[in-house]
């Protein structure tokens, strides 16, 4: 049966994307005919959902509020809270949402909430994302322009190309195209071409020569790649500058990165790598902007699983059983999660560090990045998704939950976080077809 309960009666709204068609989003489906999973099921579109002050979650409707017939494969999102700035439709808040496909597009839906449901409703045309396969989508502001910047990566193009659009009063409009060139050629399969497969916003160090500083995960060359975001004085467009690369180790494949949402740790950012299930720290250096690794990255792998699970060969014929996908912050900074699949786990770590007492004498809360010393990553706990394939995790706002989207055992999780120990316990699961992202929200910052 599917619980259906009233959007009032949650601390969180969450929206699910998912894949409406089969065999999408696995680099094993021709080599080895993909993970295993039933392929009868399809996911309908994007689904609405609650999660309550405990942790439960529940259906909110029994229908999806964007259907897969309407826009397909919506396999990532991005919740745009209530702004009096944006264009008219979304000043309540929305959605955008990219439909990954060979002719990648994304479109901005805005979102109605009433004690009873939410609804979503398309504003303005589809936007093509001027790639293919597009697999993810941030938004941020510009500061001091009141302008918002939607990014988005396309994963499929030879390229992999990474698009800016900017909010123009009463549209999105297209400011940069950026192909980012070959991949690294390391692993033939997979990295022949670039593929660009996240990004994420910072405010910039320097803001004369900057407006806003973007970093975006190129999984086929190995790398990090820096923005910066400038104004051309004549014309009043902007433009998307490439400023450097970080190169991660060979073969490994990043996927997600995040800056720490800490005020003393806000120059360092956690990537997975998505090809070897590893995880590593990076650091934007204060005096130049350029990133650097901190020390070597850290595996999301039991020790000895891969030689335990040789006897069933099952697993391991998928690049030996590595797979990492996202890697999250804590709100307070301390904790990392980050989920492997294949082995179907989130890896929680907490973050190693000491105060430099040479160059500041305050207590951790108080003190300046300069004076925080980074030692490393301490591996907490480890622990099933209790699903299949853990393709997305998200943290709530207020760093209570956390939940974790299944592609192929079609479900969504969700577990309750210790704020001290970093410990995470489940709750329950909603059934979700080829469930690929969730994003959560407090209810009270749409609709």
């Amino acid at each position: 049966s599917i619980k259906v309960m009233m959007a009032k009666d949650f601390s969180y709204i969450g929206f699910v994307g998912c894949y409406t068609k089969p065999g999408q989003a696995d680099p094993f489906e021709a080599s080895h005919g993909g993970i295993p999973h039933d392929r009868s099921k399809v996911g309908v579109g994007v689904i609405a959902i609650g999660v309550s002050h405990n942790g439960e979650l529940s259906f909110l409707g029994p229908d999806p509020i964007i259907k897969a017939d309407d826009w397909p494969n919506p396999s990532y999102l991005t919740v745009l809270e209530r702004d009096d700035q944006r264009p008219e439709g979304l000043k309540i808040g929305g959605l955008c949402v990219v439909s990954e496909q060979g002719y990648g597009k994304w479109q901005a839906f805005s979102l109605k909430r009433d004690n009873l449901s939410i609804s979503a409703t398309a504003v303005g045309e589809p936007i093509p994302t001027g790639g293919s396969y597009p697999c993810h989508v941030t938004s941020a502001r510009i500061p001091h322009e009141k302008l918002e910047c939607i990014l988005i990566s396309n994963y499929g193009d030879e390229q992999g190309v990474f698009n800016l659009y900017i909010d123009g009063g009463s549209s999105y409009n297209e400011q940069s195209r950026i192909n980012f060139g070959p991949g690294s050629r390391v692993d033939l399969t997979r990295q022949q071409s670039s593929h660009a497969h996240s990004s994420c916003a910072l405010p910039p160090l320097d803001p004369s020569s900057s407006l806003l500083d973007i970093c975006a995960a190129d999984l086929g060359s190995d790398s990090i790649i820096q923005f910066s975001v400038t104004k051309c004085p004549n014309s009043g467009s902007f433009d998307c500058v490439e400023k450097g690369r970080l190169a991660t180790p060979a073969g490994s494949g990043p996927r997600s990165l995040m800056f720490n949402p800490a005020s003393s740790f806000f120059n360092i950012a956690i990537v997975s790598l998505e090809m070897v299930a590893q995880v590593a720290l990076i650091r934007r250096r204060l005096h130049d902007g350029c990133l650097e690794m901190i020390g070597s990255p850290v595996s999301l792998l039991p020790e000895n699983w891969q030689l335990e699970e040789c006897d069933d060969n099952t697993i391991m014929q998928f690049n030996k059983g590595c797979w990492a996908s996202d890697a999250v912050w804590s709100p307070d900074g301390k904790f990392v999660y980050a989920a492997a699949r294949l082995n179907d786990s989130i890896s929680v770590f907490q973050l190693q560090h000491k105060i430099d007492g040479y160059r500041e004498d305050k207590s951790m809360d108080d003190a300046s990045p300069s004076a925080v010393v980074i030692q490393g990553l301490k591996l907490v706990d480890r622990i099933s998704t209790h699903g299949r394939t853990p393709r997305c995790i998200t943290m709530s706002e207020c760093g209570k939950f956390i939940l974790v989207a299944h592609q192929h055992s079609h479900d969504v999780s969700s577990f309750l976080r210790d704020e001290t120990s970093g410990g995470l316990t489940f709750v329950n699961q909603l059934d979700v077809n080829l469930a690929a992202c969730v994003k959560l929200v407090r209810p009270e910052k749409i609709g």
